[in-house]
């Protein structure tokens, strides 16, 4: 009896918070001009059905980096993040969010947020290219972590 109740914990271990979970969440820094910039990084498995992306990385603006925004330095850091993930960032999906988290003295827990998805591509001297931008929502980042996004 004590062997099957305690098959059954570690089943419902496995099966339901672990698939809720990023692969890494993790703070990411880097050296912008003149400041040291920081992010708050999720590495997420791509959608079951897409063949080319195989990743998704979810940056997120903080309201704590006194640096280059994520924006500024989009390039560099997908390369930054492509490196220490063993990834290459031109297959993977790029997705930058904003929300009360990245503004200081904004209402902790305020749904106003915004979503950029990009996407980038090696150039023929195997550089990034400028990345391919478009607004999303948020039930297109669930569909993009593998619904692993919260």
């Amino acid at each position: 009896m004590r062997t099957t109740l305690i098959a059954c914990f570690v089943g419902l271990l496995t099966a339901f918070p672990l698939s809720a979970q990023p692969l890494a969440d993790t703070l990411i820094t880097w050296r912008g001009y003149a400041r040291t910039a920081e992010a708050r990084v999720h590495l997420y498995p791509g959608p079951p059905d897409e063949e080319t992306r195989t990743r998704t990385i979810l940056v997120r603006e903080l309201a704590a980096n006194r640096g280059p925004s994520t924006l500024s330095d989009v390039r560099y850091l997908a390369e930054h993040v492509g490196r220490q993930f063993g990834i290459d960032p031109a297959q993977a999906t790029w997705v930058f969010h904003w929300g009360a988290f990245s503004f200081d003295g904004a209402t902790p827990g305020s749904d106003k947020e915004v979503f950029l998805r990009a996407t980038f591509r090696r150039t023929s001297t195997n550089r990034l290219s400028t990345p391919y931008w478009k607004v999303i929502d948020r039930n297109t980042v669930r569909e993009l972590t593998d619904r692993r996004f919260r």
